[in-house]
């Protein structure tokens, strides 16, 4: 899969005017000049590295969104049509019934009239 760096950069605005209100303050939590975000990031040049993916998620930002545009763009929301896994307990098919597996005893695989029978095993 291509990133898609001007789908990268808008969604790194997006998550910067909503958590910070501008590019401004939201230079300052990553610890950058807002030249270089502008510059390297907002205007579509570059996709952030691994350095700087961390820093997002620090603060809040979900990368997953932000390389694909899937999910939401905050780290903990989900959409309202997802469930999370552990709403529901895990409950056995109804017309399954319990079978106890139980292996074979030492006598049982000694038996020569098995699978391996004559192959000198």
């Amino acid at each position: 899969m291509k990133l898609n760096k001007k789908e990268v950069s808008q969604n790194l605005r997006l998550f910067g005017y909503k958590r910070y209100g501008t590019m401004k303050k939201f230079a300052e939590a990553l610890d950058m000049n807002p030249s270089t975000l502008y510059s390297g990031y907002l205007n579509g040049r570059s996709i952030p590295g691994p350095v700087l993916l961390v820093k997002l998620i620090d603060l809040g930002c979900n990368i997953n969104w932000l390389l694909t545009s899937r999910e939401t763009p905050f780290t903990g929301e989900m959409k309202d049509t997802s469930k999370r896994l552990d709403e529901e307990p895990i409950r056995p098919h109804a017309g399954l019934s319990r079978t106890t597996i139980t292996a074979p005893s030492y006598s049982e695989s000694k038996k020569t009239n098995g699978i391996f029978a004559g192959s000198g095993r």
